[in-house]
């Protein structure tokens, strides 16, 4: 378009001669930019408009019934396999349009400005990627939150947790924390976290057309905050759930001592050792 504009610019007056063939030139070669960059700016939004669907469906759903972890755990996975498979052909779609862009306007794929172009639609992917996972963290930080379930009363409990009593020490089954078995609710609450981040590997680089975006992904400030928040509300869990614990320590006696080891006790000392 440049050159085609170039005449009319540094040697055209409007009475030159030959001003009508110039015009109606330009204006043809103004045309074909015209509609390539509005195809450009089709693919573009077509992108962002599939991207903008993983911020609005996150990937956890609460049941409204409260249901053992391991249950949780197995309906998760059933439900996040088929949104994250619509991410990843969602991945094909928008490579397909890359595809669609550079067929019609013909770059030379090693100038400057197409690997700038590559590199703008790359990082409106991070961006997207990022949205995704946040609004997915953002909906699973509500759910552990204890003043977010205040305000939600009606709203059952996710998960139906056991108290037991086991080698004299009363226990959650399963335990609240992590545990060797990964069966805890911090490990079950990793997992559908790892299963957020794995957005990142749904799709290959643009720029690069394989690998993934999972290291661009893990610098996101934006991701840091939103893992902090969860961490945080887990730790309320677990000093909450510690605090129901401790209610049975005056009376964890009646556990932790055998009936021959205090009547031993009261035989050699004539006192009631719960005195």
């Amino acid at each position: 378009m440049n050159l085609a504009l170039q005449r009319g610019v540094s040697e055209l007056k409007w009475n030159s001669s030959g001003i009508d063939e110039f015009i109606s030139k330009a204006r043809a070669d103004v045309s074909v930019v015209d509609e390539l960059v509005k195809k450009m700016k089709d693919n573009v939004k077509k992108m962002q408009d599939m991207m903008a669907k993983w911020v609005t469906v996150p990937l956890f759903e609460r049941k409204n019934k409260c249901v053992p972890p391991e249950d949780l755990e197995q309906t998760h996975q059933s439900l996040v396999a088929p949104k994250l498979e619509d991410i990843r052909n969602h991945g094909k779609e928008i490579h397909k349009m890359m595809k669609d862009t550079a067929e019609n306007i013909k770059p030379d794929k090693k100038s400057a400005t197409w690997i700038a172009y590559v590199d703008y639609v790359n990082g409106l992917v991070i961006e997207g990627i990022t949205k995704g996972i946040v609004a997915s963290m953002s909906y699973l930080s509500d759910q552990i939150s204890i003043a977010y379930n205040k305000q939600h009363p009606m709203i059952p409990p996710m998960f139906d947790i056991k108290v037991d009593l086991r080698d004299r020490e009363v226990v959650f089954d399963p335990s609240i924390g992590c545990n060797s078995k990964g069966s805890g609710i911090r490990d079950i609450l990793q997992n559908v976290m790892n299963d957020f981040i794995s957005i990142a590997i749904m799709m290959n680089r643009l720029d690069t057309n394989s690998g993934d975006y999972l290291v661009e992904i893990k610098d996101q400030f934006e991701l840091f905050g939103s893992i902090q928040v969860i961490s945080n509300h887990f730790q309320d869990i677990e000093s909450a759930t510690n605090e129901f614990i401790n209610q049975y320590k005056d009376k964890e006696f009646l556990w932790k001592e055998t009936l021959e080891e205090n009547f031993q006790a009261f035989l050699d000392t004539g006192v009631d050792p719960r005195e």
